[in-house]
């Protein structure tokens, strides 16, 4: 009988819905004969209140009011507090998800988001404890205390330092934690051959031979894309600029509008994309902000970055993990962004210089390999 593998994710940004894509992707190709993949919204169900709170509010405290994300992170991180509020958080979440598993006779859960860990255990619990119980700790090097609160799942990471942190300050059992590489998607396993970016570069309707300058910023957009934008265009540096809203509706309706005012070949705008392996593989600078997915992918596919914001505290090791392994740069004025765009462009020295040194952090991809312990274990 095949193994039915729930994965578990929520819409608050792109990462954990493109990881569950992207095992639900191998799953299908290599395990086919004897593994079912089921993904599913943790939120699904009558739950408007916390869809609402958890994903509208994270896009608008991100992209607006990032101190109340700071607050709310710091908030959720207290161990009292957590206890106190899990009962009325979970109760919902943890038996819709039990429904769920009993109704699609799941024979193995993987969570990819913080907050479903301990509703997920739970349900688990509820149905059949026998149930394996996995979790990817979709965040590096910088990890929200909610993904170590439940000690009774195994656990993947992908840096030895976030497996430190594990056992040294959250206590959880080291025969428990799995390090695995980075998982991305299949279509980043390797940069695009010469021919393969023309090839891109045809689909998308650029040019052969101009510069292309992206901007993107994951599921929920960029924060303070529309002013890069105008720096960018104030300094006329001759590319071609390529941005990604996601799901920011007014981020890409006010560039449409600017585009549409612009001689074609200038700015190209768009919304939710399932091609952003192409883009990042055809363009020559990537600026972006300091989400995991987006910096891991644009180092697989050899381009410099340039992080316009990070959201504090839990990207801040993203950003220095840039920084410190000097395979890009952090500025939050767009002025030395478009300047350092304009230096990487131009400056061939430094652009070889920061290929040299992504080469050598040796990026790779590790979906194959959390895969097959997904479905062995």
């Amino acid at each position: 009988m095949k193994q039915k593998i729930a994965l578990l994710y929520l819409k608050t940004g792109g990462g954990h819905l493109s990881g569950a894509k992207a095992i639900s992707r191998v799953l299908s190709e290599s395990y086919s004969d004897t593994s079912v993949p089921v993904l599913h919204d943790g939120f699904t169900g009558r739950m408007r209140h916390h869809r609402f709170f958890f994903e509208f509010g994270y896009q608008f405290s991100t992209n607006y009011f990032e101190s109340f994300y700071v607050l709310f992170y710091y908030l959720t991180r207290n161990t009292f507090l957590v206890r106190l509020l899990k009962p009325v958080m979970s109760s919902q979440i943890s038996t819709n998800l039990a429904r769920f598993i009993r109704r699609e006779g799941i024979t193995k859960v993987v969570v990819l988001h913080s907050l479903l860990v301990t509703m997920a255990r739970d349900a688990i619990d509820s149905v059949d404890p026998s149930i394996p119980l996995i979790t990817v700790v979709m965040d590096p090097f910088s990890a929200h205390y909610g993904w170590f609160y439940e000690k009774r799942t195994e656990l993947i990471v992908f840096s030895r330092k976030l497996l430190r942190e594990a056992t040294d300050r959250y206590s959880f059992p080291a025969d428990k934690i799995h390090l695995f590489p980075f998982m991305l998607s299949p279509r980043f396993s390797k940069p695009f051959t010469e021919e393969e970016k023309q090839a891109a570069r045809k689909r998308l309707g650029f040019s052969p031979d101009t510069k292309i300058i992206l901007i993107a910023g994951g599921g929920e957009g960029l924060k303070g894309a529309g002013n890069l934008v105008k720096a960018f265009l104030k300094q006329d540096l001759g590319v071609h600029i390529a941005v990604v809203c996601g799901k920011n509706r007014l981020l890409k309706k006010s560039l449409d509008s600017l585009s549409s005012r612009l001689p074609p070949g200038r700015l190209s705008v768009y919304g939710f994309v399932d091609f952003m392996s192409d883009l990042m593989n055809v363009s020559d600078c990537i600026v972006t902000k300091g989400g995991p997915s987006t910096v891991m992918e644009a180092l697989a596919v050899r381009k410099p970055v340039i992080l316009s914001t990070f959201i504090r505290p839990q990207e801040r090791g993203n950003m220095l993990f840039i920084v410190e392994n000097k395979v890009g740069w952090y500025y939050s004025d767009p002025a030395k962004v478009v300047a350092q765009a304009r230096n990487v462009l131009e400056n061939s020295g430094l652009n070889s210089s920061v290929l040299e040194k992504i080469d050598a952090l040796q990026i790779r991809n590790g979906i194959d390999d959390i895969v097959r312990f997904i479905h062995d274990y």
